[in-house]
């Protein structure tokens, strides 16, 4: 006994003498699903081939998130100074993998399949002992909000639209419960590159596939353009903001995006038809906006601003948005409510001003942008 108690002494020395790490029953596990782009359907004719690098979430929650499925077969290793440790897995049916017996400390977790054009990696913390679930960081929300009544060119204003973006970021600056950071583009302050500059800036800033960006306008627009401070014409200047421009600023953003308009034909941004056939009509971007393709989005004295943007701020203000009252706020349930009290803010008045916000129902409908408590 004495014996074999001093044999195994001596042969922990030498292992730790030689650099050698102990291998202890200790392990990470969590599920892989990919962005279900397949889902999109023929009629709106998107071409999978050609859209941007398919996104895959590693996480330990349990259910795939709205837009995802589980990544089915999947090769999920475990390199620890680029050297291979534990045993390999393979992601079950429901997009779930376990490995044990891993080295502790900082680590690569590894995800190869034939749907991904390159394989994923992600850092890890392998624990001492016991076994883990892997989490990707906190999600983050990032918002731009941009208001523009008075233009640099003098010729054309939007009534209220500055107001309606103070009073957006009002309510979300204080009162949303999700984690965000802000950024305030009002009149001079939101010319085409300071625009630019702040979605580069989220862009850059974001790190997870769960990060959600948003982007709030209201000022002038047309079809298929947004009209920045510094534009110069109708939609015919370098300074508008196109769809297929919008859209290319917007595409390396890893998570979610949804674009809310508040401007004349907003519908366009997202309707599939020229100037770029897409565009923003793509599973990646959800687009709500508050007017129809031919109409016009109206003012309105007394709510001191765009009517649209009115009911989207009650919505939020009041949690009266959340239709399934769970403390959350989507787009979608922000669409619902939005055209349910514009039809009946509209039902008396002259059908020649009459306008309902509209939905292009991306992977981010459902995803919570607001929480009130």
């Amino acid at each position: 006994m004495k014996k074999m108690a001093f044999f195994i002494a001596v042969l922990l020395i030498t292992s730790l003498l030689a650099g050698c790490s102990i291998i202890v029953p200790n392990g990470v596990y969590g599920y892989v699903y990919i962005r279900s782009y397949w889902m999109q359907s023929e009629e709106e004719g998107v071409d999978i081939a050609s859209d941007e690098e398919i996104d895959v979430l590693i996480t330990g929650q349990e259910t795939a998130p709205p837009g995802y499925r589980p990544l089915v077969g999947a090769r999920v290793e475990i390199r620890h100074n680029i050297t291979l440790i534990g045993r390999e897995r393979s992601t079950d049916f429901s997009g779930r993998f376990e490995i044990r017996d891993l080295q502790s400390g900082a680590s690569t977790l590894k995800v190869t399949h034939w749907e991904l054009r390159n394989p994923i990696t992600r850092s890890l913390q392998v624990p001492s002992s016991g076994v883990i679930r892997f989490d990707d960081e906190a999600a983050e929300d990032y918002w731009v909000i941009i208001g523009v009544q008075n233009y640099q060119d003098g010729n054309k204003s939007s009534a209220g639209s500055d107001a309606d973006a103070s009073r957006m970021y009002d309510v979300l600056y204080n009162q949303n419960r999700l984690p965000a950071e802000y950024s305030l583009l009002r009149n001079s302050s939101a010319t085409k590159s300071a625009i630019a500059s702040a979605i580069k800036y989220f862009v850059d800033a974001a790190r997870s596939v769960e990060d959600h960006l948003v982007i709030y306008f209201s000022g002038f627009s047309g079809a298929d353009y947004l009209s920045p401070y510094d534009d110069r014409g109708p939609g015919l200047s370098k300074q508008s903001i196109t769809d297929a421009e919008l859209e290319f600023w917007l595409r390396g953003f890893p998570g979610y995006v949804t674009v809310i308009v508040d401007g004349s034909y907003s519908e366009t941004m997202a309707d599939g038809r020229p100037l770029q056939p897409l565009a923003l009509k793509k599973p990646k971007y959800t687009v709500l906006t508050g007017a129809q393709w031919n109409r016009q989005a109206q003012y309105f004295e007394d709510f001191g601003g765009g009517v649209f943007t009115y009911f989207l701020w009650q919505g939020l203000l009041y949690g009266s948005a959340d239709g399934d009252y769970d403390g959350f706020i989507t787009p979608a349930e922000l669409y619902s409510y939005t055209y349910t009290e514009m039809v009946r803010f509209y039902q008396d008045k002259d059908p020649s001003v009459r306008h309902y916000p509209t939905i292009h129902r991306g992977n981010s409908q459902h995803v919570p942008i607001f929480r009130y408590r």
